[in-house]
């Protein structure tokens, strides 16, 4: 069930004090009014929005003030976490807001809330993250998370993996082209192979003709030498 609210302070980065909203009864009940963050809103609360709003700016200027070393000194920070990880640089479970806040209140010596930590999700790989810190309203610096294995691996680690894998498969794909370049040879060699059967059967086919031109000559010869022998019989015969 959801009730009204007025917010009596900011609450980063959905609601600022002043605001009036719906929110989950567990929220309000657990949360929101025990820490003083918010109030039902009766007609008394809704007369002093102004007032509210009013208070919440000077504080924010307040704040600002007193935040913005902490700002500068957490802008481009690098901290490094470690996890354990498996092939590809997957965590065995993950780096939460939690570790962050944790790692970057150690290194600035100021209490560093994990609820300002801007982090979608848990992260669940090795690797450099780039994560912004929701100090103020108008302060939010980023840092740098970088996240190694016991080994001191990271995303570089990685990458070069991928490279190898990558080489790997061109290597793999030069000797697929050279074999099909020899398979090409080889089929054109084939060719020149079966000429020299057709040239003999070529030198067959001139020799057979040769011959029947030899008989068909022997034969005009026969017919001849016969014609002159009739002729010959017939002068003696006369």
């Amino acid at each position: 069930m959801r009730v009204q609210v007025v917010f009596l302070a900011d609450v980063p980065p959905k609601h600022m004090a002043g605001d009036v909203r719906a929110v989950s009864g567990g929220y309000a009940r657990n949360y929101l009014i025990p820490q003083g963050l918010a109030a039902p809103a009766t007609a008394d609360q809704l007369k002093r929005i102004a007032k509210i709003k009013s208070a919440a700016e000077a504080k924010r200027v307040r704040d600002a003030a007193d935040l913005k070393s902490v700002a500068d000194v957490l802008e481009g920070l690098s901290v490094t976490l470690k996890g354990r990880s498996g092939q590809g640089g997957r965590l065995y479970g993950s780096i939460t807001t939690m570790a962050i806040a944790s790692a970057l209140t150690e290194a600035v010596g100021h209490d560093i809330d994990r609820r300002i930590i801007s982090l979608t999700e848990p992260i669940r790989d090795l690797g450099t993250y780039q994560v912004p810190v929701r100090l103020h309203m108008d302060l939010i610096p980023t840092v740098t998370v970088v996240v190694e294995d016991a080994a001191g691996r990271y995303f570089a680690a990685v990458a070069e993996d991928e490279d190898a894998d990558a080489e790997a498969s061109e290597a793999a794909e030069d000797e697929a082209a050279v074999a099909e370049l020899e398979a090409e040879d080889a089929s054109d060699d084939e060719p020149a192979a079966e000429e020299e059967p057709v040239a003999e059967e070529a030198a067959v086919e001139v020799e057979a003709e040769e011959a029947s031109d030899g008989d068909d000559a022997e034969a005009d010869s026969e017919d001849a030498e016969a014609a002159s022998d009739e002729e010959s019989e017939e002068d003696k015969a006369e």
